[in-house]
């Protein structure tokens, strides 16, 4: 039985529908992330969970027990739900101290005095908070003030844990020191997490599954390799991945396998496909290649598509290198080990190879097939 089930819920806001008709299943110590833009209904989503929004129908359940259902009038309150809840901002009691503030629910349960206490320290000792328990939240820094917020949620031992955008107002350094941190936590407790964020680089190291969202209907819900390396629509695969991936138009012309196509800008130039899946013979179909999967040589090659470099980004270990295939001007993006990338210079022509991607109907923004991945091949 999944510990949390949404079935056929949506919201609105006035005219606006911010969740459609959703349903969605999590299991027992699972951490999902509800991933997407700004708008596309992730918050609202995890608000519904929490008890802070009603939805407008459908029905929410944890585990056996349901907490919400509009066609039998079930509304069960956010304090009445069993949850932790993290929020963007700390909201934490300023004129409390550190062991205060994550004892408060504590003392609402009627625990005793020595029973609050050694939960709080062994609290405050898993989140690396020990030292700083006599110190108020003006005295410490953001990441100190957001783990005293996390201590003071998984102090309660609550079943689901909801965050919402936790490290969002954090500098990079730290967002990826406690991305580390959940991690850690979510091991050791192993609570069934659900976690917003509109940044996919927090979706994809923290989850054992991503649902990337979209005008409040969930487009793909599958592992992070899944989402990232086979999105089921050009939406998804667009989202997923920085620099974003390469999208390259072109027609079928002839089926396979291996299938050859046509490029948009250059149909008099064939390309085949390494894959041994067959295409629809003339459909039209976008191309997708991640820029770690494009191969390139300085020197022309067979099957390999000539360009010229505009610029490149070295970032330390990697370099991004930006070109335009050659003719028509597509642009396309590449990166890999900056050694590699470092003998192209501005305006130098050189020749790409397509290693792996997935091809979508143009039309219809469904995937059709994948090539290069050969171990997801052979089990298809």
């Amino acid at each position: 039985m999944p510990i949390i089930a949404i079935r056929n819920m949506t919201k609105r806001f006035g005219q606006t529908v911010a969740v459609r008709e959703l349903d969605l299943e999590i299991a027992d110590g699972e951490f999902v992330t509800l991933l997407g833009p700004s708008g596309c209904g992730k918050t609202t989503t995890l608000r519904c969970l929490s008890g802070l929004e009603e939805p407008d129908t459908g029905e929410i359940h944890f585990g056996d027990r349901c907490v919400f259902s509009s066609a039998r009038g079930v509304v069960v309150p956010p304090g009445g739900r069993g949850i932790g809840l993290v929020f963007q901002h700390y909201a934490l009691w300023p004129h409390m101290t550190v062991f205060q503030n994550v004892a408060f629910g504590l003392r609402k349960k009627g625990l005793t005095r020595s029973e609050i206490r050694t939960r709080v320290r062994s609290t405050l000792g898993v989140l690396g908070l020990d030292e700083h328990e006599g110190r108020y939240p003006s005295e410490l820094s953001g990441g100190q003030q957001q783990r005293v917020a996390l201590a003071r949620m998984i102090v309660t031992q609550p079943e689901i844990l909801l965050f919402d955008e936790p490290l969002s107002n954090l500098d990079a350094k730290l967002r990826m020191t406690l991305r580390a941190e959940l991690k850690r936590l979510h091991g050791e407790i192993g609570a069934t997490t659900v976690y917003v964020t509109h940044d996919q680089l927090e979706a994809l190291t923290l989850s054992t599954r991503i649902a990337v969202m979209k005008d409040g209907v969930v487009q793909q819900m599958d592992t992070p390799q899944e989402v990232y390396h086979f999105p089921r629509n050009l939406f998804v695969a667009e989202f997923m991945g920085n620099p974003t991936a390469n999208f390259l138009p072109a027609t079928v012309t002839s089926a396979g396998p291996p299938p050859t196509v046509a490029l948009q800008w250059n149909p008099d130039v064939p390309l085949v496909l390494p894959s041994p899946t067959p295409l629809p013979e003339s459909a039209e179909v976008v191309i997708n290649v991640r820029p770690e999967d494009i191969g390139f040589s300085v020197t022309p090659q067979s099957g390999y598509l000539p360009a010229t470099v505009y610029a490149t980004l070295p970032t330390g270990a990697e370099c991004i290198t930006y070109g335009r295939l050659t003719p028509g001007g597509q642009e396309v993006v590449l990166k890999g080990p900056e050694e590699e990338h470092a003998c192209l210079g501005l305006n130098q022509p050189f020749w790409l190879g397509l290693k792996r991607g997935n091809v979508f109907d143009a039309r219809e923004g469904t995937l059709i097939s994948s090539f290069g991945f050969s171990s997801r091949e052979e089990d298809s």
